[in-house]
């Protein structure tokens, strides 16, 4: 677990940071993504480099402080494939007395070139945990 403990710990820290391709470089060449308001596919490319660039302006704007993986339980998905569930704890200006905790399952694919995110699951309503939180 600790390989997979210290991938979201290095995740979290380039989300926290100001360069996309840092990000971007987490994530497969196209991947899925899920919420419980919707699913879609993305490429990893220009376009997604320029949503990564709003997703840093909004984290600033929301003034998030810390990411991290507060827990990352894995099972196997065969040999090249491997579940994550991450519960995360963020804190943010507001509630940095006060970590938000959300949990987020992964499927991380072992690549030559390391563990990329081939998709992921978000169990929560991310817009609504923030919005009861204050923060938007």
């Amino acid at each position: 677990m600790q390989p997979f403990k210290d991938f979201f710990t290095a995740y979290a820290a380039a989300s926290l940071g100001d360069d996309p391709h840092a990000i971007a470089s987490f994530y497969a060449e196209t991947f899925m993504v899920a919420a419980p308001v919707g699913a879609a596919a993305y490429r990893n490319d220009d376009k997604f480099i320029d949503w990564l660039n709003g997703v840093i302006r909004f984290n600033k704007d929301v003034g998030m402080q810390e990411m991290n993986p507060a827990n990352v339980e894995t099972s196997a998905m065969g040999e090249h494939y491997t579940l994550a569930r991450v519960t995360w704890k963020a804190s943010f200006d507001r509630t940095v007395n006060q970590p938000i905790a959300f949990d987020i399952s992964y499927i991380l694919q072992h690549t030559p070139a390391g563990v990329k995110i081939i998709g992921y699951v978000s169990h929560d309503d991310q817009e609504a945990v923030m919005k009861k939180y204050g923060l938007l």
